[in-house]
């Protein structure tokens, strides 16, 4: 009896160490795998971020946040270098690579810096890897400007013979129609849906158009402000009335050939010839299918159009996106029943308001949430819902896929816009910077009734979210943190960073 203590005391000194020497292999195991893999860092693209916000919300560290509605790492020690923001960014804004390489490149179209494909060809707006309504407003104007700079003038043909051919009635298109109007240049423009700004005119009822990018005046013709959607197209409309804009609706270019000095474009209903063509389209394209039986039912559609049409019935909502979520958001108020299926396990690509705006919905019992499912088939009453555990049927008496489109760039190419990799953080510069170096300082244009005023802030002034006076080559940070992000300010072409330039802003903190 007097040993016990002694062997106790002896057993437990032996459980110590045990444990203590199972806790230095454990740590020193990923240390060392960890020395293995090289330290990836962020680079995000300004020109495409879209302040969508996907990467704030999924990253499980805090490490990213906005500024000025774009992302930015804030924290980039607490990053447990996961790429979960990479994943989700739907503009390819965001990507990581190791320190001591280059960020990968990105293809895109290949334009100079008054976004010419060709001479007297123009590719504007999302197409152009410069997305926002402001951006678009400005390069409508812009790339007609330049046009009129470099010698183009008012011709005496008439009909289908025109100055310029204006493919897309998006905001871009209707600026540059405008821009046409003012320098007494002949247009054509064609749209291939049956509306005028049909991205904006198929929102849900009541959804609310941002000013974006908030760092970006605009300096175009048609005018850009925050507002309800009804509220921004009767402005438009009433805009485009007065200046007797012309839209032909439902017609497609099918396609453009140069022949000499100008361009042959064929549409679906007609032949023109044209001095200069502007694509302004986007990149929506073809809606994406589910590939599924029963989805060429009439009650299935692209898009939600009125919500109100939808009282009282069942609805399925198929995407993660911001326009599945703003979908559902909005039938909530009408319909009977409103169910949301997205395959993923949670909404992590829609912008942080819009999954508020749903969770109080659905703790309301509005909304349903089918997280992990897919439809596997839609019936004339009734869809069918597949998860990795069973198939579930739903009474249903309305379908919205909500999953994108594929991207028209074979159409673009077949028509001369040639594509081309550039570095990541390669842009073109902000496009308010552009309209004036082309015509000089202009007030901003945010007025509903479409006319130009300096109102309160006189140009050259800093309004309150102004972006800082452009940098000279180099690579700036983007965070007064301990953030390694970088970016470039390329108002015109420009070398680019290397790793070492790079890695001279990564904080001193970044091991």
């Amino acid at each position: 009896m007097e040993l016990l203590p002694g062997v106790i005391l002896t057993f437990a000194l032996l459980v110590c160490g045990i444990v203590l020497s199972a806790r230095r292999r454990t740590r020193s195991s990923p240390s060392r795998s960890a020395s293995d893999r090289p330290l990836l860092l962020h680079a995000i693209n300004d020109d495409r971020c879209t302040g969508c916000e996907a990467c704030v919300a999924v990253c499980p560290t805090d490490v990213l946040e906005l500024s000025q509605n774009k992302s930015r790492v804030a924290r980039f020690n607490a990053c447990i270098q996961c790429e979960q923001c990479v994943l989700v960014c739907p503009t390819t804004a965001l990507v990581m690579f190791p320190r001591g390489t280059e960020p990968p490149l990105y293809k895109m179209a290949a334009l100079d810096e008054h976004y010419r494909a060709a001479p007297r060809l123009y590719l504007i707006g999302e197409a152009a890897g410069k997305p926002l309504v402001k951006n678009a407003s400005n390069l409508g104007r812009a790339v007609i400007e330049h046009l009129v700079r470099e010698g183009l003038r008012p011709s005496a043909r008439g009909g289908d013979d025109v100055d310029v051919l204006i493919v897309g009635s998006g905001p871009g298109g209707l600026s540059c129609a405008l821009s046409c109007l003012a320098h007494r240049l002949t247009y054509a423009l064609v749209e291939k849906d049956e509306l005028i700004a049909s991205t904006i005119a198929r929102y849900p009822k009541g959804k609310h158009v941002m000013a974006e990018p908030y760092d970006v005046r605009c300096v175009g013709l048609l005018p850009v402000w925050d507002a309800e959607k009804s509220e921004l197209l009767d402005a438009w409309k009433t805009l485009l009335d007065a200046r007797g804009v012309r839209v032909s609706t439902r017609e497609t270019v099918e396609d453009v050939e140069r022949e000499g000095d100008r361009f042959a474009v064929k549409s679906s209903r007609t032949r023109y010839r044209a001095a200069a063509v502007v694509l302004a389209i986007g990149t929506r394209g073809t809606p994406r299918r589910l590939g599924v039986p029963g989805e060429a039912l009439p009650k299935v559609a692209a898009l939600l159009d009125d919500p109100e049409r939808h009282a009282g019935e069942r609805v399925l909502v198929v995407g993660g996106g911001d326009s599945a979520v703003e979908a559902a958001i909005a039938l909530a108020d009408h319909a009977r029943a409103v169910t949301l299926s997205y395959r993923g396990k949670a909404l992590s690509r829609c912008k942080a308001m819009n999954r508020q705006k749903l969770q109080a919905l659905v703790d309301a019992g509005r909304v349903t949430l089918a997280f992990g499912t897919q439809v596997k088939e839609i019936r004339a009453d009734e869809v069918l819902l597949s998860s990795s555990s069973d198939l579930k049927t739903l009474r249903n008496d309305h379908v919205v896929v909500c999953i994108g489109g594929e991207p028209p760039l074979k159409w673009l190419e077949k028509v001369g816009v040639r594509y081309t990799e550039r570095p990541h953080l390669y842009q073109l510069g902000p496009t308010d910077q552009l309209v004036e170096a082309l015509v000089g300082p202009q007030p901003e244009n945010s007025q509903p009734d479409g006319a130009q005023r300096d109102g309160s802030q006189p140009h050259g002034s800093q309004p309150q979210n102004a972006r800082p006076d452009s940098a000279p080559f180099g690579v700036i940070p983007q965070s007064t943190d301990d953030a390694p992000t970088v970016a470039i300010s390329l108002f015109t072409r420009r070398r680019h960073p290397s790793s070492s330039q790079l890695t001279h802003f990564i904080s001193k903190e970044v091991p």
